[in-house]
């Protein structure tokens, strides 16, 4: 809970409760497309390499329950207007951040010596999920969005809350698990770990949001009335240069650079 508490402290989340107009949050929500797709594949990893049954079953339901979450997403770039970003700019200096966490968390998968790591792994990204869903949906319904999300609504968090995991006899069975002083240490960090990668992404998105909302936003420009057009027409007559035909230039016919050479019986010389 502490770590999942600092989380929610984060300047994104302050800057969230503030209401900017959501075109000032450029370069979100684009700059998350790597880490979405890479959740994918986070749960797919954790569910193959899972073994033990009785942790097994809850990877492989979690993984179920988040699967498509990534075409939600896209779905959503598109209501917004907004174009997913092709493999030069997300393998680019803006995307950066989002890749160094999204790998770091998919070595989380790989690495884990126990199953109980994977699933700790699981349910750490789980409760940043429900810091990160919850101010997002609410800070979209404070500024009247209208466009139909998924990835980004209400109802995204209410799927998270209604996983199994939260169910009371799966919450039981969680709490029940007993581990060895060595396996809790690492699964000890590696909360630590996510944590720290999690805070690293939102670090640079929010580094990026304020570099521009710091640049001045271009005044839309004032439609001129009927009087400004004519106006402007008239002195634009009145600069114009006109162009009077001048005499065409005679052209004499002058000495040729190569004489060619006299058909041979005509008087020329027999070279």
């Amino acid at each position: 809970m502490r770590h999942q508490e600092q989380f929610s402290d984060h300047p994104f989340f302050a800057r969230l409760a503030t209401d900017p107009p959501f075109e000032r949050l450029a370069p979100f929500p684009v700059c998350l497309t790597f880490f979405v797709m890479t959740f994918q594949d986070i749960l797919r990893l954790c569910d193959e390499r899972a073994t033990e049954p009785g942790y097994k079953s809850m990877v492989h339901r979690h993984r179920l329950e988040d699967a498509g979450h990534d075409r939600w997403f896209l779905g959503d770039l598109a209501a917004l207007g907004l174009e997913p970003p092709a493999a030069a700019e997300l393998f680019g200096e803006r995307h950066r951040a989002a890749r160094n966490a999204s790998l770091a968390l998919l070595s989380e998968a790989l690495r884990a010596r126990h199953d109980a790591c994977r699933l700790t792994l699981l349910l750490t990204l789980e409760s940043a999920g429900h810091v990160f869903f919850e101010r997002v949906a609410r800070y979209l319904a404070r500024i009247g969005e209208r466009r139909r999300l998924r990835y980004f609504s209400q109802t995204h968090l209410d799927v998270e809350k209604a996983h199994d995991v939260f169910e009371e006899d799966t919450d039981a069975r969680i709490e029940a698990i007993a581990l060895d002083q060595e396996t809790r240490t690492e699964a000890l960090q590696l909360i630590d770990r996510c944590y720290r990668e999690l805070t690293g992404m939102f670090d640079a998105i929010e580094a990026q949001i304020a570099a521009g909302a710091a640049r001045p936003a271009l005044a839309p420009s004032r439609p001129r009335s009927a009087r400004e057009a004519a106006r402007g027409a008239a002195q634009g007559a009145a600069l114009r240069v006109v162009r009077t035909p001048g005499p065409r230039a005679v052209r004499t016919p002058g000495p040729r650079p190569f004489a060619r050479r006299a058909p041979r019986g005509d008087g020329g010389s027999p070279g």
